[in-house]
């Protein structure tokens, strides 16, 4: 995290593993992932209360959960969660319309400023008024595309392919797209591979375009990305062909992605695509679609012939992707940040705890961990075998050896050089750009430059990452990655082969 210039991160002590008492949960909002939250709270014998306006709410699933009628800034509502804010010990807020969450949040932090508060957005328009200590911004969506990856690598499906770039195909950008987008770049990065392509199909092409590129200008040094319009399509099964034979001529694809604008859609457009894969013969990974509904997932096909179809996000796996009744959730994001405080300047913006962290530093902590798996895959760690390994794994990465960066100054530059370009990529998602000084507002940053040309002072900041994965990697605090690693790997994801 390049918050300030610092040259190098200490040792981390082991942050103390927490256990809680029996839970109570207050949930605001009317979005479908409630079931979710409350099935989850019902397995964790928890107690919820649950502050809605709809006339309709989640089974409870036998949990103690009280429904109050009304706007969540009613007083009735404020007053119940004024009482219950001494035996709650979190609060998730999920609106359909998540226009109306900020002002939950503002009513729920006058009334239990104390109580940790997690918010999920889809539209980052949003995000900003809802900020603050004690608020965690996440998005289902974004939490689901981190698990599927996590588990399907593109790095190591184009690996196994023989293909030197990954190439992944977009079904849609508005629905989803975006997160996915933003993640493949941020976990695909090799040193070994070729800038990736991503090619996105959407009907609303040249708009989607310009306001990627006009938010992201300099996105392009990262990689290769094109937009199609497959013109005037109504039906989902029928897929612009001259277009996905052309784009798979130009190079193969390494996966496809699917999520529009509704399950069904979404679920027809896939089977379509596959279809159409076994029929062309192109050798490729997996058809990624999202389903928010896990019944859906059922009707997935249970025999491929060529790619496999994978579906992802459904609501019900939420609570356990936030680590709703987790207190370790984050672990070895905060010990990322502990190791980064302890050689930052005192007056950098993310010098600060981690209670007291801009969302925007702490998702800057979580974005390391998603880059992991590149960066073993890079230094020759067989992932394939370590993914297939049995849980719970052992804290030296079960037999399979981690190289020894200190004997190997050579893997240690080509980490570091790809360490400097996943905090490019995070930096350019951002909206960041080069300038010769470093401009908060203008988001402007002098190292935005390739690795090559930076100052040893500079470059010491990528190796100082790198050291700290490895040897967190590589010692008894290991255990908090691979717990983290375990639950990334639970429940989301539903492949059927």
């Amino acid at each position: 995290m390049h918050g300030s210039r610092t040259p190098k991160l200490g040792p981390v002590e082991a942050a103390p593993l927490q256990t809680s008492a029996r839970p109570s949960l207050l949930v605001i909002g009317d979005h479908p992932l409630i079931d979710g939250v409350v099935a989850a709270a019902a397995h964790r014998h928890a107690s919820v209360s649950w502050i809605s306006a709809d006339s309709s709410g989640p089974d409870s699933g036998g949990t103690a959960a009280l429904r109050i009628a009304g706007p969540p800034d009613a007083p009735h509502a404020r007053e119940h969660a004024r009482q219950i804010a001494d035996s709650a010990t979190r609060a998730i807020i999920a609106f359909t319309d998540e226009g109306r969450q900020a002002s939950a949040i503002e009513a729920l932090r006058a009334e239990a400023p104390g109580l940790p508060i997690t918010v999920n957005y889809t539209d980052g328009l949003f995000t900003a008024r809802a900020t603050g200590p004690g608020v965690r911004i996440v998005s289902q969506v974004q939490l689901a595309v981190r698990d599927l990856h996590w588990r399907n690598p593109p790095a190591l499906i184009a690996q196994q392919l023989g293909q030197p770039r990954i190439h992944a195909l977009l079904f849609g950008f508005g629905r989803g797209g975006n997160i996915i987008l933003t993640d493949l770049l941020l976990c695909s990065l090799t040193g070994f591979q070729q800038k990736p392509l991503i090619t996105i199909i959407d009907p609303r092409a040249a708009e989607r375009e310009a306001a990627l590129f006009r938010r992201c200008p300099e996105l392009v040094e990262s990689a290769d990305i094109r937009f199609l319009d497959p013109g005037a399509v109504e039906d989902a099964r029928h897929l612009p062909l001259d277009l996905l034979r052309e784009a798979h001529a130009d190079a193969p694809f390494t996966t496809a992605h699917v999520s529009i604008d509704s399950d069904a859609r979404s679920l027809s457009l896939a089977r379509a695509f596959h279809a159409l894969a076994t029929r062309e013969r192109w050798r490729m990974g997996p058809v990624f679609t999202r389903l928010s509904n896990s019944r859906d997932l059922a009707r997935l096909p249970v025999r491929q012939e060529s790619a496999e179809l994978v579906g992802f996000g459904a609501n019900a796996d939420f609570a356990e992707s936030i680590g709703l009744f987790d207190p370790n959730s984050d672990y070895l994001a905060r010990l990322f940040h502990q190791a980064y405080r302890r050689t930052a300047k005192a007056d950098a913006p993310a010098n600060r705890p981690w209670e007291e962290l801009d969302e925007e530093y702490r998702e800057s902590n979580r974005r390391l961990l998603v880059h992991l798996p590149a960066k073993l895959l890079t230094a020759g760690v067989d992932l394939a075998a370590w993914l297939r390994m049995p849980l719970p794994r052992p804290n030296d990465m079960g037999g399979i050896p981690l190289p020894d960066l200190a004997t190997d100054p050579v893997l240690m530059e080509t980490l570091s050089e790809l360490e400097h370009r996943r905090w490019m990529v995070d930096r350019r998602l951002s909206g960041w750009g080069h300038g010769p000084v470093r401009d908060n507002e203008a988001r402007l940053h002098p190292d935005l430059i390739p690795y090559d040309q930076l100052d040893e002072y500079t470059k010491e900041l990528d190796r100082a990452i790198v050291r700290e994965a490895w040897e967190t990697l590589g010692s008894a605090r290991g255990s908090g990655f691979f717990a983290q690693a375990d639950a990334l790997k639970g429940a989301m994801i539903r492949q059927v082969r």
